[in-house]
């Protein structure tokens, strides 16, 4: 197989990836980058967040006290999302003991925290104190308040009759608003977080836009139904490139409807399925793969973050649980959290069209991100959807220096433990330390990359005039200790 990368010799495209066959395990693919194309969203530092039940607030496991902030750290400095069924139901408001516990965790993690009020049970009087209180508490990490969690859902919820309408829900929207910011009259307000009606989405994006500083909508491209206990049945759904087309366009829909209100959007609670997820797929190794995949096809098309939906953040390892409780304040990454630890070393830029086109003799599933960074370099994410191999070598002219890669792998696809970025595991109090990459020394006749079956990779080049230098890694940074 051989790839040809172009950074400097080649006029029409910045980078061309070339595979070609080399026995009946590979297959062909090329990804070709455009320079001269407009960048077609960005990357930024917080834009890899969390979502987590409010329940879990007043549980005593919202806390520093364990290795909790380490491994939000692992993932840079985003959001953490509260709300969830339990925001208008079970959960009245947060206690004083939670909310020092909170601060403490968005102290030494770095994070910022979005709060849900309860709007399905609404009374004004503690919205208002509660608002006081987690604005007292949390300071500089408030980073919005919205009010409820799906109001579209709400009948089905039992939060309201048959028959509700999106009018209905606009008024009661805009009274909890008039509360929060009565009662915090700086705290920057968020919302809707519908489950899925866009015209819902779109009237209180026309009627808010001058109130809220986000517009909010919930997501899970896999649905709510239930697989019958058939995981391996739908392995070929989660990583086919239909989902992805199809995620791409709803996300491209929301993105479009929002900035009609002239407001960003935010997807804050996702995942790969509702409904807690499906056990034995959204807990595996095929679901790191697709995170990827995901949520850089958001970033892609101008979602400005997207928080990953843990539910309770307890001991129920099973499903869509990013993070899983194994004793109390101690927690293990599950294999989602591996894809978003990988996609987070991506860094941050703005991204590079990148093109692929496979073999008219062969089929494959090759999934490619181009990021350009601040500093001119480029990196690539390349997923390997296939269960054959990917023999590559990059070439960059008649230039010689040298390109690193990262690998992420996994046992199989239905692995729920052993996944590993360039061999590293997230280990015990939240550690993670990355090795060294691979370094590809780079002459005229290329630099060999090779790319396993169901795997990721994510090189980084530079731009330098005598030829390709590595990029400086974003190692996760560690946290405050104490």
């Amino acid at each position: 197989m051989v790839v040809v990368l172009c950074l400097m010799a080649c006029t029409d495209v910045l980078v061309i990836w070339t595979v070609n066959s080399s026995g009946p395990e590979s297959y062909t693919a090329t990804i070709t980058v455009d320079p001269t194309a407009k960048t077609s969203g960005r990357l930024g530092p917080q834009y890899t967040g969390l979502s987590i039940e409010s329940a879990a607030l007043n549980s005593g496991t919202i806390t520093d006290g364990g290795d909790l902030a380490r491994l939000l750290s692992n993932l840079g400095r985003s959001v953490l999302r509260f709300g969830g069924d339990s925001a208008d139901a079970s959960f009245t408001r947060a206690s004083p003991s939670a909310l020092r516990d909170l601060a403490a965790l968005a102290s030494a993690s770095g994070w910022s925290v979005l709060y849900t009020e309860n709007e399905g049970e609404y009374n004004s009087a503690r919205v208002m104190a509660d608002a006081r209180a987690v604005e007292d508490a949390l300071g500089a990490r408030l980073f919005a308040f919205a009010c409820g969690n799906e109001p579209d859902v709400y009948p089905h919820n039992h939060l309201r009759p048959p028959g509700y309408t999106a009018a209905d829900y606009l008024g009661q929207a805009a009274t909890c608003l008039r509360a929060i910011r009565e009662a915090v009259p700086s705290g920057p307000l968020e919302g809707p977080d519908t489950a899925g009606n866009r015209e819902w989405f779109s009237a209180y994006a026309k009627r808010e836009a001058g109130t809220v500083s986000w517009l909010g909508q919930h997501y899970y491209p896999m649905g709510c139904a239930s697989p019958g206990g058939q995981p391996a049945a739908l392995l070929a759904t989660l990583l086919s490139p239909r989902l992805a087309a199809s995620e791409a366009k709803t996300l491209a829909w929301y993105v479009a409807a929002a900035k009609t209100a002239d407001r960003p959007l935010l997807i804050t609670e996702t995942n790969s399925a509702c409904g807690g997820g499906i056990p034995g797929l959204s807990d595996a190794y095929a679901s790191a793969l697709w995170v990827i995949d995901y949520l850089l096809t958001g970033a892609e098309v101008g979602v400005q973050g997207m928080y990953f939906h843990t539910g309770q953040l307890d001991s129920y390892c099973l499903g869509y649980a990013v993070l899983c409780e194994t004793r109390p304040s101690s927690f293990s990454a599950q294999p989602v959290y591996y894809g978003l630890l990988f996609a987070h070393l991506l860094g941050t830029g703005r991204f590079l069209r990148a093109k692929v086109s496979m073999s008219p003799r062969r089929e494959g599933n090759v999934a490619a991100f181009a990021l350009k960074t601040a500093r001119g370099g480029l990196r690539l994410m390349v997923e390997n959807l296939s269960p054959e191999q990917l023999h590559a070598t990059l070439r960059a002219g008649n230039d010689s220096g040298s390109a690193t890669v990262l690998s992420l792998t996994g046992p199989s696809l239905l692995a729920t433990s052993g996944v590993r970025i360039q061999g590293a595991p997230v280990g015990p109090n939240g550690n993670f330390d990355l090795g060294p990459p691979d370094t590809v020394q780079c002459a005229a006749q290329g630099c060999p990359v090779a790319l396993a079956p169901y795997s990721a990779a994510l090189v980084t080049i530079g731009n330098g005039r005598k030829g390709l230098n590595p990029g400086t890694l974003l190692v996760p940074p560690v946290p405050p200790q104490g």
